[in-house]
Protein backbone atom coordinates (compact mmCIF):
# COMPACT_ATOMS: atom_id res chain seq x y z
CA UNK A 1 0.00 0.00 0.00
CA UNK A 2 1.63 3.29 -0.77
CA UNK A 3 2.29 5.64 1.89
CA UNK A 4 0.25 8.89 2.40
CA UNK A 5 2.25 12.23 0.81
CA UNK A 6 3.20 14.84 3.44
CA UNK A 7 2.66 18.24 2.46
CA UNK A 8 4.65 20.79 4.51
CA UNK A 9 2.64 23.07 7.40
CA UNK A 10 3.92 26.29 5.24
CA UNK A 11 2.82 24.94 1.57
CA UNK A 12 -0.90 24.11 3.47
CA UNK A 13 -1.00 27.62 4.84
CA UNK A 14 -0.20 29.17 1.85
CA UNK A 15 -2.18 27.60 -0.31
CA UNK A 16 -5.19 28.03 2.05
CA UNK A 17 -4.57 31.36 2.20
CA UNK A 18 -4.59 31.42 -1.88
CA UNK A 19 -7.99 30.61 -1.55
CA UNK A 20 -7.30 26.37 -1.57
CA UNK A 21 -8.08 23.71 0.46
CA UNK A 22 -5.95 20.23 1.38
CA UNK A 23 -8.00 17.19 0.01
CA UNK A 24 -6.95 13.45 -0.95
CA UNK A 25 -4.28 13.25 -3.70
CA UNK A 26 -2.94 16.86 -3.26
CA UNK A 27 -4.00 20.80 -3.31
CA UNK A 28 -6.92 21.30 -4.85
CA UNK A 29 -9.49 25.07 -5.70
CA UNK A 30 -11.54 25.63 -3.14
CA UNK A 31 -15.14 24.71 -3.89
CA UNK A 32 -16.74 27.49 -1.20
CA UNK A 33 -19.01 29.80 -2.89
CA UNK A 34 -18.53 33.59 -2.37
CA UNK A 35 -22.88 33.29 -1.94
CA UNK A 36 -25.72 31.13 -2.53
CA UNK A 37 -30.00 31.58 -3.05
CA UNK A 38 -32.74 29.70 -4.50
CA UNK A 39 -35.77 30.20 -6.20
CA UNK A 40 -38.47 28.87 -8.66
CA UNK A 41 -39.41 26.40 -6.49
CA UNK A 42 -42.38 24.02 -7.74
CA UNK A 43 -43.58 20.46 -6.40
CA UNK A 44 -40.39 18.81 -8.24
CA UNK A 45 -37.89 21.88 -9.63
CA UNK A 46 -36.08 24.46 -8.05
CA UNK A 47 -32.99 26.55 -9.54
CA UNK A 48 -30.02 27.43 -7.15
CA UNK A 49 -27.30 30.29 -8.39
CA UNK A 50 -24.03 30.53 -6.63
CA UNK A 51 -21.29 32.95 -7.27
CA UNK A 52 -17.60 31.82 -7.62
CA UNK A 53 -14.33 33.97 -7.19
CA UNK A 54 -11.32 32.84 -8.99
CA UNK A 55 -10.19 30.96 -11.76
CA UNK A 56 -11.84 27.37 -11.79
CA UNK A 57 -10.14 24.57 -13.54
CA UNK A 58 -14.25 23.62 -14.19
CA UNK A 59 -17.81 24.59 -13.19
CA UNK A 60 -18.12 22.81 -10.07
CA UNK A 61 -20.60 20.22 -9.37
CA UNK A 62 -24.08 20.56 -6.93
CA UNK A 63 -24.63 17.98 -4.29
CA UNK A 64 -28.07 17.50 -3.69
CA UNK A 65 -29.61 14.62 -0.99
CA UNK A 66 -32.46 14.76 1.29
CA UNK A 67 -29.70 14.57 4.15
CA UNK A 68 -27.28 17.29 5.19
CA UNK A 69 -24.92 15.34 5.48
CA UNK A 70 -25.00 14.51 1.73
CA UNK A 71 -23.61 10.75 1.89
CA UNK A 72 -25.76 9.84 -0.56
CA UNK A 73 -26.19 12.86 -2.96
CA UNK A 74 -26.65 13.04 -6.19
CA UNK A 75 -24.17 15.38 -8.29
CA UNK A 76 -25.96 18.02 -10.56
CA UNK A 77 -23.92 19.99 -13.28
CA UNK A 78 -24.28 23.76 -13.48
CA UNK A 79 -24.04 25.91 -16.44
CA UNK A 80 -22.26 29.03 -15.67
CA UNK A 81 -21.84 32.51 -16.77
CA UNK A 82 -19.31 35.16 -16.40
CA UNK A 83 -20.72 37.96 -14.46
CA UNK A 84 -17.42 40.07 -13.69
CA UNK A 85 -17.61 42.99 -11.74
CA UNK A 86 -14.96 45.63 -10.76
CA UNK A 87 -13.24 44.26 -8.30
CA UNK A 88 -13.54 40.46 -8.92
CA UNK A 89 -13.02 40.33 -12.90
CA UNK A 90 -13.37 36.19 -12.42
CA UNK A 91 -16.17 36.26 -10.78
CA UNK A 92 -18.73 33.51 -12.21
CA UNK A 93 -22.27 32.95 -11.12
CA UNK A 94 -23.33 29.24 -11.92
CA UNK A 95 -27.06 28.41 -12.18
CA UNK A 96 -27.91 24.77 -11.41
CA UNK A 97 -31.40 23.44 -12.16
CA UNK A 98 -32.63 20.40 -9.80
CA UNK A 99 -35.30 18.32 -11.60
CA UNK A 100 -37.18 15.29 -10.47
CA UNK A 101 -37.18 16.05 -6.70
CA UNK A 102 -39.45 14.62 -4.77
CA UNK A 103 -42.89 16.68 -3.43
CA UNK A 104 -43.17 17.89 -0.24
CA UNK A 105 -39.30 17.43 0.25
CA UNK A 106 -36.31 19.11 2.68
CA UNK A 107 -33.34 19.23 0.29
CA UNK A 108 -29.92 20.10 1.28
CA UNK A 109 -27.35 21.04 -1.32
CA UNK A 110 -23.28 21.96 -1.14
CA UNK A 111 -20.01 21.33 -2.86
CA UNK A 112 -18.34 19.05 -0.54
CA UNK A 113 -19.93 16.38 1.29
CA UNK A 114 -17.24 16.33 3.97
CA UNK A 115 -16.71 19.90 4.71
CA UNK A 116 -18.22 23.49 3.22
CA UNK A 117 -21.54 26.01 3.29
CA UNK A 118 -24.79 24.27 2.79
CA UNK A 119 -27.85 25.40 1.42
CA UNK A 120 -31.38 24.23 1.78
CA UNK A 121 -35.04 24.45 0.59
CA UNK A 122 -38.32 22.43 0.35
CA UNK A 123 -40.20 21.48 -2.61
CA UNK A 124 -44.19 22.26 -2.72
CA UNK A 125 -46.77 19.67 -2.39
CA UNK A 126 -48.58 18.64 -5.07
CA UNK A 127 -52.51 19.90 -4.89
CA UNK A 128 -53.64 20.44 -1.47
CA UNK A 129 -50.62 21.84 0.82
CA UNK A 130 -50.13 23.61 3.61
CA UNK A 131 -47.34 26.27 3.37
CA UNK A 132 -46.15 29.42 4.61
CA UNK A 133 -44.64 32.42 2.63
CA UNK A 134 -43.21 35.11 4.26
CA UNK A 135 -43.45 38.59 2.57
CA UNK A 136 -42.18 42.01 3.10
CA UNK A 137 -40.05 45.11 1.26
CA UNK A 138 -37.74 47.77 1.94
CA UNK A 139 -34.04 46.83 3.49
CA UNK A 140 -31.76 49.82 2.87
CA UNK A 141 -30.29 49.03 6.11
CA UNK A 142 -30.78 51.75 9.78
CA UNK A 143 -28.27 49.81 11.59
CA UNK A 144 -25.23 50.11 12.93
CA UNK A 145 -24.85 53.28 10.20
CA UNK A 146 -27.95 55.56 9.66
CA UNK A 147 -29.62 55.45 5.64
CA UNK A 148 -26.51 52.60 4.76
CA UNK A 149 -27.16 51.23 1.30
CA UNK A 150 -28.00 47.53 2.80
CA UNK A 151 -28.77 45.73 5.64
CA UNK A 152 -27.48 43.26 8.18
CA UNK A 153 -30.46 43.03 10.44
CA UNK A 154 -31.22 40.28 12.24
CA UNK A 155 -34.86 40.76 11.55
CA UNK A 156 -34.18 38.03 8.69
CA UNK A 157 -33.01 35.22 11.50
CA UNK A 158 -36.34 36.20 13.02
CA UNK A 159 -38.35 35.60 9.77
CA UNK A 160 -36.18 32.51 9.31
CA UNK A 161 -37.51 31.04 12.87
CA UNK A 162 -40.98 31.26 11.43
CA UNK A 163 -39.25 28.50 8.53
CA UNK A 164 -41.57 29.69 5.61
CA UNK A 165 -41.72 27.64 2.51
CA UNK A 166 -40.51 30.81 0.67
CA UNK A 167 -39.75 34.35 0.87
CA UNK A 168 -41.59 36.87 -1.22
CA UNK A 169 -39.43 39.81 -1.55
CA UNK A 170 -41.05 43.05 -2.95
CA UNK A 171 -38.27 45.12 -4.01
CA UNK A 172 -35.77 47.68 -2.58
CA UNK A 173 -33.47 45.12 -1.79
CA UNK A 174 -31.02 47.56 -1.33
CA UNK A 175 -30.87 51.43 -1.48
CA UNK A 176 -27.87 52.07 -4.00
CA UNK A 177 -30.08 53.90 -6.53
CA UNK A 178 -27.50 53.21 -9.44
CA UNK A 179 -27.98 55.57 -11.91
CA UNK A 180 -25.71 56.83 -15.08
CA UNK A 181 -25.94 57.03 -18.91
CA UNK A 182 -27.34 54.46 -20.56
CA UNK A 183 -24.20 54.39 -23.31
CA UNK A 184 -22.31 52.83 -20.06
CA UNK A 185 -24.48 49.70 -20.05
CA UNK A 186 -21.59 48.07 -18.81
CA UNK A 187 -20.48 49.59 -15.90
CA UNK A 188 -24.33 50.09 -15.18
CA UNK A 189 -24.60 45.92 -14.80
CA UNK A 190 -21.50 46.12 -12.94
CA UNK A 191 -22.75 48.36 -10.17
CA UNK A 192 -25.27 46.09 -10.16
CA UNK A 193 -23.63 42.89 -9.78
CA UNK A 194 -21.44 44.79 -6.70
CA UNK A 195 -24.71 45.78 -4.74
CA UNK A 196 -25.82 41.82 -5.22
CA UNK A 197 -22.56 41.10 -3.80
CA UNK A 198 -23.20 43.06 -0.72
CA UNK A 199 -26.28 42.02 0.03
CA UNK A 200 -25.73 38.35 -0.32
CA UNK A 201 -22.31 39.08 1.83
CA UNK A 202 -24.33 40.62 4.76
CA UNK A 203 -24.53 37.44 7.43
CA UNK A 204 -27.78 37.58 8.70
CA UNK A 205 -29.15 37.91 4.83
CA UNK A 206 -26.35 35.03 3.18
CA UNK A 207 -27.77 33.00 6.10
CA UNK A 208 -31.41 33.50 5.39
CA UNK A 209 -31.12 33.15 1.75
CA UNK A 210 -29.11 29.86 1.65
CA UNK A 211 -31.84 28.60 3.86
CA UNK A 212 -35.00 30.21 2.15
CA UNK A 213 -35.76 29.86 -1.23
CA UNK A 214 -37.09 33.75 -2.81
CA UNK A 215 -39.09 35.32 -4.88
CA UNK A 216 -38.08 38.74 -5.80
CA UNK A 217 -38.96 41.79 -8.05
CA UNK A 218 -37.63 45.02 -8.03
CA UNK A 219 -38.96 48.34 -6.94
CA UNK A 220 -37.12 51.62 -7.84
CA UNK A 221 -34.07 51.83 -5.39
CA UNK A 222 -32.87 48.49 -6.53
CA UNK A 223 -34.15 49.31 -10.20
CA UNK A 224 -32.49 52.87 -10.92
CA UNK A 225 -32.71 55.93 -9.00
CA UNK A 226 -35.54 57.00 -6.54
CA UNK A 227 -38.62 57.17 -8.25
CA UNK A 228 -37.12 55.04 -11.03
CA UNK A 229 -39.55 54.37 -14.73
CA UNK A 230 -39.46 52.67 -17.93
CA UNK A 231 -37.48 55.87 -18.99
CA UNK A 232 -34.63 55.22 -16.39
CA UNK A 233 -31.16 54.94 -18.22
CA UNK A 234 -30.40 51.72 -15.80
CA UNK A 235 -33.40 49.45 -17.48
CA UNK A 236 -31.57 47.43 -19.83
CA UNK A 237 -28.70 46.73 -16.99
CA UNK A 238 -30.69 45.70 -14.33
CA UNK A 239 -32.86 43.43 -16.72
CA UNK A 240 -29.74 41.50 -17.67
CA UNK A 241 -28.14 41.60 -14.38
CA UNK A 242 -31.61 39.78 -13.18
CA UNK A 243 -31.86 37.30 -15.52
CA UNK A 244 -28.27 35.96 -14.90
CA UNK A 245 -27.46 36.39 -10.66
CA UNK A 246 -31.32 36.31 -9.41
CA UNK A 247 -33.01 32.30 -9.45
CA UNK A 248 -36.59 33.42 -10.84
CA UNK A 249 -39.56 31.36 -12.08
CA UNK A 250 -40.54 31.71 -16.09
CA UNK A 251 -40.51 35.13 -17.49
CA UNK A 252 -42.87 35.00 -20.34
CA UNK A 253 -42.69 38.51 -21.45
CA UNK A 254 -38.99 38.98 -21.14
CA UNK A 255 -37.47 35.79 -23.30
CA UNK A 256 -35.17 38.03 -24.84
CA UNK A 257 -33.57 40.00 -21.84
CA UNK A 258 -35.87 43.02 -22.37
CA UNK A 259 -39.56 43.45 -20.92
CA UNK A 260 -41.10 43.25 -16.98
CA UNK A 261 -40.06 40.83 -15.29
CA UNK A 262 -43.64 39.37 -14.48
CA UNK A 263 -43.91 35.88 -13.39
CA UNK A 264 -46.94 33.62 -12.14
CA UNK A 265 -46.51 30.10 -9.74
CA UNK A 266 -48.44 28.23 -7.66
CA UNK A 267 -48.07 26.55 -4.54
CA UNK A 268 -50.56 24.08 -3.86
CA UNK A 269 -53.52 25.64 -4.69
CA UNK A 270 -52.63 29.05 -4.45
CA UNK A 271 -51.82 30.64 -7.41
CA UNK A 272 -49.24 33.96 -7.18
CA UNK A 273 -49.27 36.88 -9.94
CA UNK A 274 -46.32 39.28 -9.44
CA UNK A 275 -45.87 41.98 -11.68
CA UNK A 276 -43.48 44.94 -12.30
CA UNK A 277 -44.18 47.72 -11.23
CA UNK A 278 -40.95 49.58 -12.62
CA UNK A 279 -39.66 48.89 -16.05
CA UNK A 280 -42.77 49.20 -18.48
CA UNK A 281 -43.92 52.46 -16.04
CA UNK A 282 -44.91 55.73 -17.95
CA UNK A 283 -46.09 58.89 -16.52
CA UNK A 284 -46.74 61.04 -19.43
CA UNK A 285 -48.83 57.79 -20.53
CA UNK A 286 -50.86 56.98 -17.05
CA UNK A 287 -49.51 53.87 -17.44
CA UNK A 288 -48.29 51.86 -14.63
CA UNK A 289 -47.97 48.23 -16.27
CA UNK A 290 -47.24 48.69 -19.87
CA UNK A 291 -49.85 47.86 -22.54
CA UNK A 292 -47.83 43.67 -23.20
CA UNK A 293 -48.00 43.69 -19.22
CA UNK A 294 -51.56 44.93 -18.35
CA UNK A 295 -52.85 42.17 -21.04
CA UNK A 296 -50.86 39.48 -19.59
CA UNK A 297 -52.27 40.00 -15.91
CA UNK A 298 -56.17 40.37 -17.15
CA UNK A 299 -55.50 37.41 -18.77
CA UNK A 300 -53.95 35.68 -16.08
CA UNK A 301 -57.04 36.41 -13.91
CA UNK A 302 -59.15 35.15 -16.20
CA UNK A 303 -57.23 32.19 -16.29
CA UNK A 304 -57.44 31.80 -12.65
CA UNK A 305 -61.21 32.66 -12.77
CA UNK A 306 -61.99 29.62 -15.59
CA UNK A 307 -59.33 27.22 -13.36
CA UNK A 308 -61.28 27.99 -10.42
CA UNK A 309 -58.38 28.65 -8.06
CA UNK A 310 -59.29 28.88 -4.47
CA UNK A 311 -56.74 31.69 -4.33
CA UNK A 312 -55.12 34.07 -5.68
CA UNK A 313 -51.99 35.97 -3.97
CA UNK A 314 -51.07 39.59 -6.36
CA UNK A 315 -47.94 40.76 -5.73
CA UNK A 316 -47.91 43.97 -6.45
CA UNK A 317 -44.99 46.07 -4.93
CA UNK A 318 -46.63 49.40 -4.59
CA UNK A 319 -49.63 50.56 -3.04
CA UNK A 320 -52.63 50.07 -4.12
CA UNK A 321 -55.01 52.30 -1.63
CA UNK A 322 -53.84 56.01 -2.66
CA UNK A 323 -55.92 58.89 -3.45
CA UNK A 324 -56.74 59.20 -7.37
CA UNK A 325 -53.71 61.74 -8.48
CA UNK A 326 -51.51 61.24 -5.61
CA UNK A 327 -48.08 61.37 -6.53
CA UNK A 328 -47.31 57.78 -4.47
CA UNK A 329 -48.41 53.84 -5.69
CA UNK A 330 -51.21 53.41 -7.90
CA UNK A 331 -52.83 57.60 -7.40
CA UNK A 332 -51.10 58.18 -10.29
CA UNK A 333 -52.74 55.62 -12.61
CA UNK A 334 -56.46 55.36 -11.30
CA UNK A 335 -57.98 54.83 -14.92
CA UNK A 336 -55.63 51.56 -15.36
CA UNK A 337 -56.52 50.67 -11.68
CA UNK A 338 -59.93 50.61 -12.04
CA UNK A 339 -59.94 48.82 -15.22
CA UNK A 340 -58.33 46.45 -13.58
CA UNK A 341 -60.50 46.74 -10.09
CA UNK A 342 -63.75 46.19 -12.82
CA UNK A 343 -62.17 43.19 -14.22
CA UNK A 344 -61.33 41.53 -11.01
CA UNK A 345 -65.02 42.41 -9.67
CA UNK A 346 -66.31 41.48 -13.75
CA UNK A 347 -64.91 37.91 -13.00
CA UNK A 348 -65.83 37.25 -9.21
CA UNK A 349 -62.61 37.37 -8.24
CA UNK A 350 -62.87 39.47 -5.58
CA UNK A 351 -63.43 37.66 -2.15
CA UNK A 352 -60.67 35.25 -3.08
CA UNK A 353 -57.88 37.59 -4.00
CA UNK A 354 -55.18 39.27 -1.31
CA UNK A 355 -52.66 41.85 -2.98
CA UNK A 356 -49.53 41.69 -1.02
CA UNK A 357 -47.75 45.24 -1.14
CA UNK A 358 -44.69 46.86 -0.24
CA UNK A 359 -42.99 50.02 -0.74
CA UNK A 360 -44.98 51.88 2.00
CA UNK A 361 -42.83 51.97 5.31
CA UNK A 362 -45.43 50.47 7.30
CA UNK A 363 -47.18 47.18 8.33
CA UNK A 364 -51.12 47.67 7.44
CA UNK A 365 -54.31 45.33 6.42
CA UNK A 366 -57.60 46.51 4.29
CA UNK A 367 -60.21 43.96 4.10
CA UNK A 368 -61.63 45.25 1.39
CA UNK A 369 -63.63 48.18 2.88
CA UNK A 370 -61.27 50.83 1.71
CA UNK A 371 -60.42 49.36 -1.72
CA UNK A 372 -63.42 50.37 -4.20
CA UNK A 373 -60.92 48.86 -7.16
CA UNK A 374 -61.98 45.39 -6.70
CA UNK A 375 -63.03 45.48 -3.33
CA UNK A 376 -59.93 42.62 -2.15
CA UNK A 377 -58.07 42.09 0.75
CA UNK A 378 -54.97 44.13 0.76
CA UNK A 379 -52.31 43.97 2.82
CA UNK A 380 -48.89 46.00 3.32
CA UNK A 381 -45.67 44.96 4.89
CA UNK A 382 -42.55 46.73 5.26
CA UNK A 383 -39.82 48.27 6.36
CA UNK A 384 -37.39 45.44 6.76
CA UNK A 385 -34.84 47.04 8.12
CA UNK A 386 -35.20 51.33 7.05
CA UNK A 387 -37.10 54.33 8.71
CA UNK A 388 -41.35 54.13 8.54
CA UNK A 389 -42.80 56.14 5.93
CA UNK A 390 -46.95 55.49 5.88
CA UNK A 391 -48.29 56.16 2.47
CA UNK A 392 -51.68 55.45 1.18
CA UNK A 393 -54.81 54.43 3.21
CA UNK A 394 -56.82 54.22 5.24
CA UNK A 395 -56.65 50.73 6.16
CA UNK A 396 -58.93 48.73 8.37
CA UNK A 397 -56.04 46.94 10.24
CA UNK A 398 -53.19 49.16 10.86
CA UNK A 399 -51.28 49.28 14.26
CA UNK A 400 -51.27 52.76 16.59
CA UNK A 401 -47.49 52.69 15.93
CA UNK A 402 -45.34 52.08 13.40
CA UNK A 403 -42.10 50.81 13.57
CA UNK A 404 -38.65 49.36 11.97
CA UNK A 405 -38.22 45.52 11.34
CA UNK A 406 -41.96 44.61 10.17
CA UNK A 407 -43.01 41.59 7.68
CA UNK A 408 -45.68 39.59 7.39
CA UNK A 409 -46.49 36.13 6.33
CA UNK A 410 -49.46 33.87 4.35
CA UNK A 411 -50.06 30.80 6.05
CA UNK A 412 -52.29 28.30 4.04
CA UNK A 413 -53.97 25.25 6.02
CA UNK A 414 -55.62 23.51 2.95
CA UNK A 415 -57.40 20.05 3.63
CA UNK A 416 -58.82 19.28 -0.34
CA UNK A 417 -62.15 21.11 0.94
CA UNK A 418 -61.42 23.77 3.12
CA UNK A 419 -58.73 26.27 2.07
CA UNK A 420 -57.76 28.51 5.28
CA UNK A 421 -55.47 31.72 4.49
CA UNK A 422 -54.16 33.74 7.60
CA UNK A 423 -52.58 36.92 6.77
CA UNK A 424 -50.54 38.02 10.15
CA UNK A 425 -47.95 40.91 10.48
CA UNK A 426 -45.13 40.75 12.67
CA UNK A 427 -42.28 42.96 14.14
CA UNK A 428 -38.95 42.32 14.77
CA UNK A 429 -37.89 42.71 18.79
CA UNK A 430 -34.24 41.95 19.29
CA UNK A 431 -32.26 39.24 19.47
CA UNK A 432 -33.05 37.81 16.41
CA UNK A 433 -36.77 37.55 17.66
CA UNK A 434 -40.41 38.48 16.39
CA UNK A 435 -43.60 38.87 17.69
CA UNK A 436 -47.00 39.13 15.78
CA UNK A 437 -48.86 42.56 15.71
CA UNK A 438 -52.31 41.77 16.95
CA UNK A 439 -54.11 44.73 15.20
CA UNK A 440 -52.76 42.87 11.71
CA UNK A 441 -54.40 39.69 11.16
CA UNK A 442 -56.80 38.80 8.88
CA UNK A 443 -58.32 35.26 7.86
CA UNK A 444 -60.00 33.84 4.99
CA UNK A 445 -62.09 30.47 4.70
CA UNK A 446 -62.35 29.29 0.75
CA UNK A 447 -64.58 26.54 0.09
CA UNK A 448 -64.75 25.59 -3.77
CA UNK A 449 -63.72 28.87 -5.60
CA UNK A 450 -65.93 30.90 -3.00
CA UNK A 451 -63.96 32.47 0.12
CA UNK A 452 -65.18 34.68 3.12
CA UNK A 453 -63.70 36.61 5.60
CA UNK A 454 -63.68 35.42 8.95
CA UNK A 455 -63.54 37.01 12.46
Amino acid sequence: MPSARVVPRRTVLRSLAAGLVFAPGGLAPSLEPAWMWSGAVTATSATLLAAFTGRLPATPVLLVDTGRALAGARRVEGRATAAPSRRRADRIVVEYRLEGLRPDTEYFTGFDAASGTRARLRTFGRGPFSFTVAFASCAGGTRPVPMSHVSNSRVFDAIGALDPHLFIHMGDLHYYNINGPARFGDVLLERFRRGLDRVLSQEHQALFYRRTPIAYVWDDHDYGPDDADARSSTRQAARRYYGVDVPHYPLPLAPLDDGPIAQVFDVGRVRFLMTDMRSERLPPAGEMLGARQKAWLLGELERAAADRVPLVAWVNPVPWITADGDADGWGRYAAERREIGQRISALGLGPRLVMLSGDAHMLAFDDGRHNPNGGFVVAQAAPLDRFVRPKGGPYSHEPPQQKNGQFATLQVEDTGTRLTATLQGYRYLGSGRAAPVRETRLRLECVGDRCTLVP
